[in-house]
């Protein structure tokens, strides 16, 4: 079918040129293409207008998600005073502090190991620091207290294991005096 089809085409095919439209056809065609669509600015400012509620809705709505979650973070922020912690830390601050008082003065003696003292006692702040932030993330996290807790107690551990060190070293450096004389 397809095959005479073609053959009459092919045979017919200078009839088919001989006819050609009419010069108004054409005229008619080029107008309606060529016509550009003129429009007005009422077009452009609903556009406009449409944009700027569209914007308008989605900052409101932005807003008002923030602002829960703005609450949501205060509220986060008031459990992470636990009571009990931050008497823990009250505690174990204080008995740090009173340890370090009791340390300076043998560590004017080792002041290489003074810095080390020094390093090791801001790794494990920073390391609380990291603690607490886990727990402001996790507020009825248990072991994240724990922790918080054990950082304290490693701190203490180490100085006294310094202190009973440094004191060791102390007696032995007054009984080579008393030997000497």
């Amino acid at each position: 079918m397809k095959d005479k089809l073609e053959d009459f085409v092919r045979s017919h095919n200078t009839e088919f040129d001989l006819n050609e439209p009419d010069q108004d056809l054409w005229k008619g065609i080029e107008k309606r293409i060529s016509k550009k669509k003129h429009l007005s600015w009422h077009y452009y400012m609903s556009r406009a207008a449409v944009v700027t509620v569209i914007f308008g809705a989605s900052l409101l709505v932005q807003r008002i998600w923030i602002g829960r979650e703005g609450k949501v973070a205060e509220t986060k922020e008031a459990e992470i005073n636990i009571p009990e912690l931050r008497e823990a830390e009250m505690y174990y601050l204080g008995m740090i502090n009173a340890k370090l008082e009791e340390v300076k003065p043998f560590l004017s003696k080792y002041p290489s190991l003074e810095e080390e003292l020094n390093t090791d006692l801001s790794e494990l702040d920073s390391i609380c620091n990291g603690l607490k932030k886990d727990l402001k993330d996790n507020i009825a996290n248990h072991e994240v207290i724990e922790a918080m807790i054990q950082n304290y107690r490693l701190r203490i551990t180490m100085l006294e294991d310094m202190l009973m060190f440094l004191e060791e070293d102390s007696q032995e450096e007054e009984t080579n005096n008393i030997e000497r004389i």
